[in-house]
């Protein structure tokens, strides 16, 4: 990956300039995880993007061919098989979490459930961020807020979610908690994992 070759060059020219004094050294080394930082900040927007454009097309192209029923079943078979497919070709785990999943394979894990609260604490602090997780591997994570396109499956039943439309969701995620949502809410988190 870049980012690791970026990380050894760094470090490398860090321990060259060997006549610095060590706190110039330890400065120097948290530029340099500030800069690593800023890069999986980057390639983690650039993927999370690149997911949403896929799935949001697919996703749309379904409503088209068929209405929301169509796409609630479009989501339900294929979300996450595309999904996984683009962590393939970005050499990447690329999970959507939320503290209120629809799908149970969605739920959040402890340590994103940690970083959903803080996101749902505070608006003004819902950056993407670059964390270890779970696995001590460097991941990104990015909040994900609802659209108007989105209410039609996770808004407030009886208002932007229709009755038969709920049906329908509760047909295919007997568990689903993913609704009630109004616009702009926090509905969950990008959760990309880049391999070690």
């Amino acid at each position: 990956m870049k980012i690791k070759f970026l990380i050894l060059i760094l470090l490398s020219l860090n321990f060259i300039a060997c006549n610095n004094s060590e706190t110039e050294s330890t400065e120097t080394i948290q530029e340099v995880v500030e800069k690593v930082n800023i890069d999986y900040i980057k390639e983690g927007k650039t993927i999370a993007e690149n997911t949403f454009k896929v799935l949001s097309s697919n996703l749309q192209q379904a409503m088209v061919d068929g209405g929301i029923e169509n796409a609630l079943g479009y989501c339900n078979i294929k979300a996450m098989p595309l999904t996984d497919s683009l962590s393939k070709h970005y050499n990447v785990t690329i999970k959507r979490v939320s503290n209120k999943a629809r799908n149970p394979l969605n739920q959040a894990s402890e340590n994103e459930q940690k970083i959903l609260n803080n996101y749902l604490e505070s608006i003004e602090n819902r950056k993407p961020i670059i964390s270890k997780n779970e696995n001590a591997n460097t991941s990104f994570y990015a909040p994900i807020t609802t659209k108007g396109l989105c209410l039609n499956c996770h808004g407030i039943v009886g208002e932007t979610l229709l009755p038969e439309n709920h049906v329908k969701i509760q047909s295919l995620y007997p568990n689903d908690l993913a609704t009630g949502y109004k616009i702009d809410e926090l509905r969950g988190m990008w959760s990309i994992e880049f391999k070690n």
